[in-house]
């Protein structure tokens, strides 16, 4: 057990290191100041997939037809939503708000999920078009469409990362600081990063790429769970490079923990099957170890809080300072670097200066991540983990 413990603890300095320099990283890249500069008649051509979003509509189109110079929209709904509700409410703002750069057109799919809306959309568009993907309730900045006109190609995927400001408290509050510390951290110092093997996967909503790319490598997949994992592992394997945009988007958290508890286990799915994407694709040696390293996020994910546990409970029983230094090193991990992490997002104004620690709040958080993973295993061993099942999250 000793050996356990004294792994627990390479593993949290190791961790907490990493996290350091990549937060560190990801603060320069986003206080840096970025030359817009680019003049092109070239347009983005924004794919938002909508399905029962009637009461969001209104407000999608009047914002993007005020940046009709840079972006065409194409709403998708879908024949899932047998009322069309969404569609019909659609067409009518663009006659009521007589817009000129948005249209909707409808998916006839009656089953699967956004993948098929998306990829029904994007299939008539040209080669050289300039793709933005998004949520009906997201509002991307005129500067983030003029980042991605200078700095897009034939070999890159641009990525905008999300931040969380809700008004929450005691575990939600922890679990919100904990999913800005995952943008900052986790997703964008990886997309900073120049290593070759280092496993980077896609998000749903704000992704740029390239009409080409998706014609290169085949489009988003109907047939998993979790889409953005997978079309990740298919930009990675085929040496297309995945970048963040410096400009950070704000989205909406979970309001519970029931929903969180649901959205885990949905999001989980991706390094789930990270094997599955190997054994689907060329069988190289680089794509095995791509495939290990995203694999290796599903065992963290629901094994890693438990491993902290309960090396602290038996460093407790066996040497009072390993326990003493084991329990300095979790809080570090959790609260400490969620600290740092969103003390960044707000000395660069993203969220407002209401961050408290919470160190109660945050252990008991920890294992409450855990609990999406094992409601999957859950689902995978009684054959109801599918696409027919996957949970849409609440809005």
């Amino acid at each position: 057990m000793l050996y356990v413990i004294l792994l627990c603890i390479v593993l949290l300095i190791f961790t907490d290191i990493k996290s350091l320099i990549r937060l560190k990283k990801s603060y320069l890249f986003l206080n840096k100041k970025h030359d817009l500069s680019h003049k092109t008649s070239k347009k983005i051509i924004v794919v938002i997939p909508a399905m029962n979003e009637v009461n969001n509509v209104e407000e999608s189109v009047n914002y993007f037809k005020k940046i009709n110079d840079i972006c065409d929209i194409i709403y998708v709904t879908t024949s899932k939503e047998k009322s069309m509700a969404t569609y019909d409410k659609i067409n009518n703002e663009i006659e009521i708000q007589k817009v000129n750069n948005i249209k909707v057109i409808n998916s006839p799919n009656i089953e699967g999920t956004m993948a098929n809306q998306i990829n029904y959309a994007i299939n008539e568009l040209n080669d050289d078009d300039i793709i933005a993907i998004y949520n009906i309730d997201s509002k991307p900045e005129r500067k983030t469409f003029e980042y991605v006109l200078k700095k897009i190609n034939d070999n890159l995927v641009l990525q905008q990362i999300s931040y969380f400001d809700d008004d929450l408290s005691g575990i939600m509050k922890s679990a919100q600081n904990w999913q800005n510390r995952w943008s900052v951290v986790y997703e964008m110092g990886k997309y900073l990063s120049d290593l070759k093997l280092e496993f980077k996967y896609c998000i749903g909503h704000g992704l740029f790429i390239k009409k080409k790319i998706f014609d290169k490598i085949g489009y988003l997949s109907e047939d998993e769970i979790n889409e953005d994992n997978e079309f990740g592992y298919r930009l990675n394997i085929n040496n297309i490079s995945i970048k963040p945009i410096p400009f950070m988007e704000h989205a909406d958290f979970a309001n519970n923990k029931k929903i969180y508890i649901k959205q885990q286990s949905t999001w989980v799915n991706g390094p789930l099957y990270a094997l599955k994407y190997y054994r689907n694709n060329d069988k190289s040696f680089k794509n095995l170890i791509l495939s290990i390293l995203n694999f290796k996020a599903f065992i963290s994910w629901g094994l890693f809080p438990w491993i902290c546990y309960l090396s602290l409970i038996f460093s407790a029983l066996y040497d009072i300072r390993l326990f003493i230094i084991l329990l300095f090193l979790v809080i570090f991990y959790i609260t400490g670097i969620n600290y740092f992490a969103n003390k960044l997002l707000i000395n660069l104004k993203y969220i407002n200066n209401k961050y408290h620690n919470n160190i109660i709040s945050d252990i008991l958080f920890f294992s409450l991540h855990t609990f999406g993973s094992f409601i999957t295993i859950y689902k995978l061993i009684t054959g109801k983990n599918n696409i027919k099942n996957k949970y849409n999250t609440e809005k």
